[in-house]
């Protein structure tokens, strides 16, 4: 299997979207946010609009499932990091309706932070919204997933497209998010595959023996759940995949299929299959369905609908259509212009906005700064110095950090907290944070974090620092002291625990961050929280991961650095690095 690739500095995503764009007419895209439209969803009021999206390298979805009968919008992340609120949000407003707006986000902590963040932000202005989160693996069982709930994996595309139709007929949003949520409820996923799929700009690894493959992939790189060996033939991996996707393990039982219901059968490819495997794997599926378990699929779908880049593998997505509802198969049947689902024909004047060469567009949301003044004075000079301390010890670690994300999570956890890093620093040679205002200082950090780092720890530090801006704010003091961000440190916790289920001992950043916390409100001091925060790190190593993506990884992969005392939690290993920075670079 060639692991060669294109030279490339992974700044591809926004011009795959304008590429879409060239070759489906009837999209609108706004560059700078990464947000692609149907442009007759602006200002449409008929019909209820469906905003998606996530992190990029799944392609076609989600930028391919914006089309008539299917999604009205999505914001796109970086290649596997969740989108930011503010992109999230300015995809809403491109398709803003009277009749309200259906987010439909997979089951992953960044996407579901950063989405609901967003949601709550649409309701603040008055719209009507409501989200659903897709979650269909059952690579994982009920008991190990009881906090995270399943992956989002092929049925993301079956929402798509059912609830697209649904909005489409006329439905009230109450009723759309209804199809979309009954969709989820009955349908289950698996996923197998050769090896792990290869990143823009990466340096390509091998995660499987030459004679391995491995069952329960997800789609960002993660690990699955159970490597095998010598590799199978098709039928020999279908016979293994159908008892899990049908669920005779209970553990692994989500959705019950008999034989006289109608069921949708969906093959997908994860990127890296030749079409002659993947029908061939199809025929194979379908074949076994039906001799083995008398289920005769109502419908058959086989094609590349979500993908792990190039990822060699292939996924099995089965919908209890009966259970879903009466009118499934009717929205399922009903035609759309999403290429991600189908290539549809395009009359001439359709193709009249392209003539000029020039891909329709819009101007990016411009985000609108809090100018209120909080009267909590900084020193600017200081402030600076403060942050570009801790900046600097990021970028020390970073190959630490990223080193132990690659074995826990996808690996972008050090890259991403260098991006914010380098963001922040340019912020500070252009004087444009507000750093002698305290709250205000500390809200424009919020906001870069946001929109440079995207991912999980992305959202959870903006979250964060917002609280802590408004902690700083509501202190009434003339002045920031180290007192004053003690108070407004709780303040923040307290707020940040509102939107993740990551508490101490789930082998998250809050392991860090939870310490610290703790130790300074409890007088002993920011050197000797600091401290507290290095040892909250250090525990993460004899942790088992209960939330975030290394919970999906197996036992085996975290067991690979036993030798200096176990795996820790990347996340909070960067956190503790850049606060110990912080205090030193304060005098503390």
């Amino acid at each position: 299997m060639s692991q060669k690739q294109f030279k490339s500095d992974g700044n591809i995503v926004g011009p795959y979207l304008l590429g879409l764009a060239r070759s489906n007419p009837g999209l609108t895209v706004i560059k700078h946010d990464r947000v692609v439209y149907r442009t007759k969803s602006a200002g449409n009021d008929s019909k209820v609009a469906l905003v998606s999206g996530g992190g990029s390298g799944h392609e076609p979805t989600h930028a391919g499932f914006v089309g008539d009968g299917a999604l009205d919008a999505i914001a796109a992340g970086a290649i596997f990091a969740s989108p930011s609120t503010k992109q999230i949000y300015s995809a809403i407003k491109a398709v803003e309706s009277a009749k309200g707006v259906l987010i439909i986000v997979k089951n992953y902590t960044g996407d579901v932070i950063h989405f609901g963040l967003a949601a709550e932000r649409a309701k603040l202005a008055g719209m009507k919204v409501e989200m659903v989160a897709v979650g269909d693996d059952v690579s994982v069982g009920k008991k190990k997933g009881s906090l995270v709930g399943r992956r989002g994996l092929g049925a993301t595309c079956l929402v798509h497209k059912i609830a697209g139709a649904a909005a489409t007929f006329g439905l009230e949003l109450h009723d759309v998010a209804e199809v979309a949520q009954s969709v989820v409820d009955n349908s289950v996923t698996i996923n197998a595959s050769l090896d792990h799929c290869t990143v823009p700009g990466h340096k390509p690894e091998n995660l499987l023996g030459k004679d391995e493959y491995e069952i329960g992939m997800g789609i960002h790189n993660e690990s699955g759940t159970q490597k095998s060996s010598p590799l199978p033939s098709i039928p020999e991996l279908v016979s293994k995949l159908l008892p899990l996707v049908l669920g005779e393990d209970e553990d692994r039982s989500y959705v019950k299929f008999d034989p006289k219901d109608e069921v949708v059968l969906m093959i997908n490819n994860m990127g890296g299959l030749s079409n002659l495997e993947l029908g061939y794997a199809a025929e194979i599926v379908s074949e076994q369905l039906i001799e083995k378990y008398h289920i005769v699929p109502k419908r058959t779908i086989t094609g590349t609908f979500i993908t792990a880049l190039n990822g060699p593998g292939f996924g099995i997505t089965l919908l209890n259509a009966s259970k879903a509802g009466k009118d499934i198969i009717k929205y399922f049947d009903y035609p759309t212009t999403a290429s991600g689902w189908n290539q549809m024909y395009h009359k001439a004047e359709d193709w009249k906005p392209l003539a000029d060469g020039k891909v329709p567009s819009a101007p990016p949301l411009k985000q609108v700064r809090n100018e209120k003044k909080s009267g909590v004075k900084a020193d600017y000079d200081t402030f600076a110095k403060i942050l570009l301390a801790g900046i600097a010890k990021i970028n020390e670690v970073e190959p630490k950090v990223t080193f132990y994300d690659t074995i826990a999570g996808d690996g972008d956890c050090g890259t991403t907290l260098v991006t914010g890093g380098k963001a922040l620093t340019e912020a500070i040679k252009d004087r444009s944070l507000r750093l002698d205002d305290a709250a205000l200082g500390i809200e424009d950090i919020a906001y870069i974090v946001e929109d440079s780092m995207g991912g999980t720890s992305g959202g959870l530090y903006s979250i964060y620092l917002s609280a802590l801006a408004k902690g700083v704010r509501d202190s009434g003091d003339s002045k920031l002291t180290a007192e004053t961000f003690k108070n407004a440190s709780q303040f923040a916790l307290d707020a940040l625990y509102k939107y993740t289920r990551a508490r101490p001992g789930y082998r998250t950043l809050i392991d860090a961050l939870q310490p610290f916390v703790e130790t300074l409100n409890a007088g002993k001091g920011p050197r000797a929280a600091a401290k507290a925060a290095h040892e909250g790190a250090e525990k993460t190593r004899k942790m088992e991961a209960l939330v975030g993506r290394a919970s999906y990884v197996a036992k085996e992969e975290l067991k690979r650095l036993d030798d200096e005392g176990g795996l820790p939690d990347p996340g909070a290993v960067g956190l503790a690095a850049l606060l110990d920075a912080l205090v030193s670079e304060a005098g503390f």
